[in-house]
């Protein structure tokens, strides 16, 4: 298991009552903090967001929130993320991300430029132009197949994050490589945050950075699966999610219209396909 994300986790007093009495314990809890991002380009600096997140792969989350909202489509158009001094003092919850010049930003068609919530998901969309479905990756090639045992694997793997294996608080995202037909286990790697949409921001953005989104595979998701979701996952080109959780009805139907294999309620013993039903065996 993977040790948590410094700053990402505390401990609080509290007490449990249960038929065997009162007794108080030491429990570690998921941290929240404000982010607040502000783009610049050349002499502009705007604020794009303020949203509430677990510390940790900041750079990853902005790149991938960035990139989930049309503002850039390669990690190169952004040349730099910064901490914001106040008294000479950097504020880790104040980032700038600077903007290439050859970026056109037009703010007032993206979705998040207000204060949204770690559990928000669709909340701050401010219109319904933001719902469009937007794919910026040729979805990657789906050479296998999915079964019981290999949901289950896949299942274990979530289960073995630290933020959400000792707080229960937190979601995770992570990818599981493919590579011809072969599901590499061993090689995944997982993302974890307050909120889910922030999670898999952190993901996207991390793939961004390592591949330019080229790797395929398996896309891992801890809690329920809304369309926001699935729709960083179509920009994204990926083409299976698995998540421990229920999808809503927009979820599927974004799911079927771009052929993405959807599971939900994924447990050791079976799991719901949505989407792609040819794909499933046995």
């Amino acid at each position: 298991m993977n040790e948590p994300v410094k700053g990402s986790i505390t401990k609080v007093n509290r007490y449990q009552a249960s038929v065997a009495g009162v007794e108080l314990q030491n429990d570690p809890i998921g941290v929240e903090e404000p982010l607040q991002i502000s783009l610049v380009q050349g002499d502009t600096t705007q604020v794009f967001s303020l949203t509430m997140r677990t510390p940790g792969n900041d750079e990853e989350l902005v790149h991938g929130l960035l990139f989930s909202e049309g503002v850039i489509d390669s990690a190169d158009q952004i040349s730099g993320v910064t901490q914001v001094p106040i008294d000479s003092v950097l504020q880790e919850n104040l980032l700038e991300v600077q903007i290439d010049s050859d970026v056109e930003l037009n703010l007032s068609k993206i979705s998040r430029r207000h204060a949204s919530y770690s559990g928000c998901g669709l909340c701050g969309k401010t219109s319904l132009q933001a719902l469009e479905l937007k794919q910026s990756r040729a979805f990657k090639r789906r050479d296998f197949r999915l079964n019981l045992e290999i949901v289950k694997q896949l299942k274990g793997l979530l289960a073995e994050q630290p933020l959400f294996s000792q707080t229960g608080g937190v979601h995770v995202a992570g990818l599981v490589p493919v590579k011809n037909g072969e599901i590499a286990f061993d090689k995944a790697h997982f993302f974890e945050d307050v909120g889910r949409h922030n999670a898999l921001d952190k993901l996207i953005g991390h793939e961004l950075l390592e591949n330019d989104l080229n790797q395929s595979g398996i896309l891992l998701l801890s809690g329920r699966i809304g369309f926001e979701l699935v729709q960083k996952a179509i920009m994204a080109g990926f083409s299976s999610i698995v998540a421990l959780g229920a999808p809503s009805n927009l979820a599927i139907q974004a799911a079927n219209q771009f052929d993405i294999a959807l599971i939900g309620f994924a447990k050791d013993e079976r799991f719901n396909l949505y989407t792609a039903h040819h794909e499933l065996i046995g």
